[in-house]
């Protein structure tokens, strides 16, 4: 065993050995390229000869081959002819002077440094002037990095310097001028500075957003999305806003109906726990959530990177949006490429805000939420309820005595006799508040020096759940929940393109509920009688002790009130965050050249506490009508108990605590020269993961992994853009030969557009236009979570009886995980084809994608094997192939009609659908239950075809079992062989996860009042009631509204009436078909519903105190906004919130209604 374990563990004893190769080979490279540079940098003169070029082309070949850099104004250049220039041993002035002579250009050069202008632009003249003083400086950008070329001009006079290489100046001001110097550069915004003084001028300059592309930001590298290949969205800060919601989930499934939330069928919407989230659907095989101990929603989950380093899905859901920057999602093999293994499902990076020099700003936030149910659940009146009970028994048996007689109906629910004598309980109403109040606070400052600048952020959530309490009861049992969050960045200019970033970041979560599972709390109260017991039951005299008294018939009853004083848990939940990056900038090295290092470390744990105790359960023995003296029967006297103990059990007492250290060290490299322009990125990764909490020696080993990836861009006049990119990814889970995978991406770009053949013709409508192809593979080895090593046996024990007589239960070892060496990556090949556009400047905005996903090597059991191979459990495989097509199109429309009113406009739709198209199954199924060929989540099952109207038709039809009765469910014999068994299942309905989503939005402002909504829809998606949970009547449950109203009977003989003939049994004793058994889930037809809506998701106004009145109160935004949440939804299922699917008594979804303020100073 110690032996695999060296062997398993052996890609990371080649971690250092590998990390030198590289360093030697990246400093080779580095040495190389600068001595190069700088032997190009002595030439004072040289040869030079293009024919018919643009002056562009001229100019920058000469700032490659030559140590100046040359300031001009591009679109002023490009008005020019083009040229011819031939000379040899000529001097830089000689050359310019030819190209410019005669263009009404001028150029001056100083410090190494060449301006060109127009003439008749003010030109900069330098000097000493009569009666001077001295100046010094230096101008950098926001990222700490010199700026060369600056024009620096004496407000109100030509007088003025540019900056040299390293951004610094020297100037010579008159005495008696006001000193304003006016700072101006390509693509920054023109800043004017007023000099009091100072011994040294330090000037930072922003960029311009109207002069700037829209950029990529892939963690990684930034890169404008106008030349980028992949398939990405980028949401921005004011998109965010926009949606009026602080659920970034939520708002990115407003914006990108790629990005796709499933509410769990197991949880519903219940806050603690996480929902299912993908990027373009699911590509992984429904079955292997057998291999996750948790849910399946850790299988198509994509990476989650903030701030360069990795975080759960759990901390997203925590992040307040006032503190993001920007989110791009990376959708495709050559977006994601970079990122390897862990980028298998898509990536989703988070950029939060920064701190900027200047003043310090503050922002404060509150926000009041009060929350309810989008819709509860009906069920018919305690005596309509027993009507139908009756009506229900005598439809099976009319010789049947009726369970409730006339006189228990009236007395039912009536003012003359106690509410606990005759119980009506309407169970939600006892259990649940109509309604909770939640609260949101927050606080944002950020400031900072020249040299440090800084943001913080501290917030608070606190949300309260619906349950009551009773007001006898010694402790709480409402769920409290509160999260108290701080996150700091600090950037620390060190020296001249020498930068620290350092982000950190903590997060505690205080839970307390009640110690039972409530996370379908609604199921408890529909799975309750509502006329059996009372809740609770006032004192006799043998029990007039304080202490609660719960209802009950026996100990065997469900009492859910009483379930929710069982007693409480208690849980706390943290997290610590810490990363520091350096940043070089080696320009000076080689120009473009930047390094970046960095760490991580994330610690993450929780602590849970469990307090129980064993209420008090009682019967209504008897009640003396004349004098309402009652007696109780005590049901449970000798185990029950007020006293609180604590529950030691490690299901509801334990504690975890995970570190994650995280390492990168990254390489970037930029360069253009004419029309050409390139980048390459490399990129070495590695991260380890220590657990507390160890069940073997196995598990006691950390978690590594590691990559090195590349990639290489190529772009050509501004129109014509490739990229390559490849990584290099090991996996401790794979034995030796399959611990590596290589996973290469291309992509390709084409802003047609720029062509003469379009622009001159259509440039007056179609402002842009751009195609785009990628293509890439991307393993992923993630799907596997135990067992964590494939290639070694795993060996555990169980439990037996002796076979010997008298025996008692004796432990045996056996295999729990057999080994498989041939196991290897599951590998993700995604293409995609992409279109832009943009008509009439920019004001409307459409765009397309058709991509396609191949999951080769397939993780899942192999149930083919035979029982005759010996096998205890199935060994894990790769077992087969799954494509997945589809299609996003997006729009958006933007206007400003005048400068006081603008609006935006969002509409999305998107279409997938993943099918098997290899599988390992076994030969004896029939044809029409193969898997190949049919969706991922597409159910197996029988087809309704009604029910039976009389006994002839039972008489006349195949077999099915059960005792059936006309009323009851008739089912399709496929195979035509006279039974309805496991052979007349087959392929039913839609997928279980949706096929079609779509959604629009819109943003209107008019002066300072802001209007905003969101809709989202989805389509083509099938879930199915289950019948068992809904069977009225049984073990005394509840009934529904929707069954009550129509159901089959002697009035009412439709086809397909919602419910069947009326039982007190379930509805499996008349249709074994429909119970859910078994290792394959078979369901039908009858049950199967359309998942089909549109939601309202939120709509908010919102009114900004005017400037005039801010500037009287010093503040620079005072904002009030009134939100709306889920709002109302558009669908034709009408029994539980649809979104919900399966079981509509999970944890239900919330139609929250908000005030806030936020204001800032």
């Amino acid at each position: 065993m110690e032996k695999k374990s060296r062997t398993g563990d052996s890609v990371f004893l080649k971690l250092p050995r590998m990390f030198l190769i590289m360093k030697t080979v990246f400093i080779s490279l580095v040495c190389t390229l600068n001595v190069q540079a700088n032997v190009f940098s002595q030439h004072t003169k040289f040869d030079i000869a293009m024919k018919n070029v643009t002056v562009s082309e001229v100019l920058c070949y000469l700032e490659e081959i030559s140590k100046y850099r040359f300031v001009y104004d591009s679109d002023a250049i490009d008005r020019m002819q083009r040229v011819d220039v031939e000379m040899k041993g000529t001097k830089l002035e000689t050359v310019l002077e030819s190209i410019f002579v005669k263009s009404g250009f001028s150029f001056v050069i100083e410090d190494g440094v060449v301006i060109i202008r127009e003439a008749g632009k003010k030109q900069i003249t330098a000097g000493i002037l009569p009666q001077s003083r001295k100046i010094t400086g230096r101008v950098r950008d926001h990222g700490g990095n010199p700026l060369p070329g600056v024009t620096v001009v004496l407000k109100g006079t030509s007088v003025g310097v540019v900056t040299d290489v390293d951004g610094h100046f020297k100037m010579d001001l008159p005495a008696d001028h006001e000193t304003v110097l006016v700072f101006s550069f390509v693509g920054m915004k023109t800043q004017e500075v007023y000099y009091k003084g100072e011994k040294e001028l330090n000037v930072v300059m922003e960029e311009d957003v109207k002069q700037m592309d829209e950029v990529v930001v892939t963690g990684i590298f930034s890169k404008s999305k106008e030349s980028y290949t992949g398939a990405v969205s980028v949401i921005t800060e004011k998109e965010l806003k926009s949606f009026g919601n602080r659920n970034i989930l939520t708002t990115l499934r407003n914006i990108d109906p790629s990005f796709n939330i499933l509410e769990s069928n197991e949880w519903g919407s219940n806050p603690n726990r996480l929902p299912e989230v993908q990027i373009r659907g699911a590509a992984n095989m429904p079955d292997v959530d057998q291999l996750q101990s948790d849910t399946k929603a850790e299988l198509n989950t994509p990476l989650i990177i903030m701030d360069g380093f990795e975080i759960t899905l759990e901390r997203m859901m925590d992040l307040d949006d006032s503190e993001v920057e920007t989110i791009t999602l990376l959708k495709d093999a050559s977006a994601t490429a970079m990122y390897g293994a862990r980028g298998a499902n898509g990536v989703i990076l988070i950029t939060t805000k920064k701190g900027q020099e200047g003043s310090v700003y503050t922002s404060v936030r509150y926000e009041a939420v009060l929350s309810m149910p989008t819709r509860e659940i009906e069920v018919v009146d305690p005596i309509n309820y027993m009507k139908m009970y009756n009506q229900a028994l005598l439809a099976r048996n009319p010789d049947a005595t009726p369970q409730y007689s006339v006189e228990r109906i009236e007395r039912t629910g009536s003012p003359s006799y106690p509410s606990w004598v005759y119980p009506a309980n309407d169970w939600y109403d006892i259990m649940f508040h109509d309604y909770s109040i939640n609260h949101r606070a927050g606080l944002n400052i950020r400031g900072g020096s020249r040299l440090v600048q800084y943001y913080t952020s501290v917030n608070y959530v606190r949300d309260e759940g619906m349950l009551k309490t009773d007001r006898l009861n010694q402790f709480k049992c409402n769920i409290e929940n509160s999260t108290f969050s701080f996150r700091t960045n600090l950037n620390i200019d060190l020296s001249a393109g020498i930068r620290l970033n350092i982000n950190t970041s903590a997060n505690l979560d205080k839970y307390r509920g009640p110690y039972a599972d409530v996370s379908q709390a609604y199921y408890l109260a529909f799975n309750a009688s509502p006329v059996d017991f009372a809740p609770t039951y006032p004192a006799d005299e043998s029990s007039n002790w304080p202490h609660l008294r719960f209802g009950a018939v026996d100990q065997n009853t469900t009492n859910p009130y009483l379930i929710l004083h069982q007693g409480y848990k208690d849980r706390r939940r943290y997290s610590a965050v810490a990363r520091a990056e350096y940043i070089h900038n080696l320009s000076t090295l080689l120009k473009g050249l930047e390094l970046r290092a960095s760490v991580s470390m994330n610690q993450t744990g929780y602590y849970a506490n469990a307090y129980k105790t064993v209420p008090y359960m009682y019967a209504l023995k008897d009640y003396d009508f004349e004098t309402g003296v009652h007696q109780l029967n005590a049901l449970n006297s000798s185990e029950a108990s007020r006293t609180l103990t604590k529950d030691t059990d490690g299901q509801h007492t334990n504690s975890s605590q995970s570190t994650q250290m995280s390492y990168e060290v990254r390489g970037l490299h930029v360069a253009a020269w004419g029309e050409h322009q390139t980048s390459l990125t490399v990129v070495f990764n590695a991260q380890e993961t220590t657990y507390s909490q160890t069940a073997s020696v196995l598990d006691g080993i950390p978690n590594r992994n590691m990559g090195v990836s590349m990639r290489g861009t190529y772009g050509w006049r501004d129109k014509y853009f490739a990229e390559a990119s490849f990584g290099y990814n090991g996996s401790e889970r794979f034995a030796k030969d399959h611990q590596f995978g290589f996973f290469p991406a291309l992509g390709a770009a084409w802003i047609a557009s720029k062509e003469r053949f379009l622009a001159d013709h259509t440039a007056h409508w179609l402002s842009f236009l751009k195609f785009r192809f990628s293509w890439g593979k991307v393993g992923n080895d993630g799907v596997i979570k135990t067992p964590r090593f494939t290639h070694l046996p795993l060996l555990d024990n169980d439990s037996a009886l002796d076979p010997a007589p008298s025996g008692n239960n004796i432990s045996r070892p056996y295999v729990a995980s057999y080994p498989n060496e041939k196991l290897t990556w599951e590998i993700a090949e995604q293409s995609n084809i992409g279109i832009e556009t943009k008509f009439f400047g920019g004001i409307v905005e459409l765009n397309a994608d058709i991509y396609q996903e191949i999951r080769h090597n397939i993780l899942d059991y192999r149930y083919t094997m035979p029982s005759t191979t010996g096998l205890e459990k199935p060994q894990i495989g790769n077992v087969g192939k799954a494509r997945s097509r589809g299609i996003d199109l997006s729009g958006k429309i933007q206007h400003a009609f005048t400068p006081d009113l603008w609006m935006i406009l969002n509409g999305t739709f998107t279409y997938s659908k993943a099918t098997y198209r290899e599988i390992e199954e076994a030969t004896s199924k029939p044809e029409w239950q193969r898997r190949e060929g049919h969706e991922l989540s597409q159910q197996i099952g029988y087809i309704a075809e009604g029910l039976f109207r009389d006994q002839a038709e039972i008489n006349n039809s195949p077999t099915q079992g059960g005792d059936i009765m006309p009323g009851d469910i008739r089912y399709r014999d496929i195979n035509e062989d006279g039974v309805i068994d496991v052979n007349d299942a087959t392929y039913i309905g839609f997928p279980t996860t949706p096929r079609v989503i779509y959604g629009f939005s819109g943003f209107f402002n008019f002066k300072n009042i802001e209007f905003s909504f969101a809709f989202q829809g989805s389509g083509k998606r099938a879930f199915f009631m289950n019948p068992q949970n809904i069977s009225p009547f049984v073990d005394n449950r509840a009934m529904l509204k929707a069954i009550y109203d129509d159901h089959w009977s002697a009035d009412n003989m439709k086809e397909h009436p919602f419910w069947p003939r009326l039982s007190t049994q379930s509805i499996t004793a008349h249709n074994p078909q429909e119970a859910w058994t078994g290792s394959e889930e078979r369901r039908s037809t009858y049950f199967m519903r359309e998942c089909s809506f549109l939601r309202c998701t939120s709509i908010e106004l919102a009114y900004n105190l005017p400037r005039e009145f801010l500037q009287r109160l010093r503040m620079q935004t005072v904002k009030f906004y009134a939100r709306v949440n889920n709002p109302f939804l558009i669908t034709n299922f009408k029994v539980w919130d649809v979104e919900l699917g399966d079981n509509g008594f999970n944890y239900p979804i919330q139609r929250t209604w908000s005030i806030g303020l936020n204001l800032s100073f």
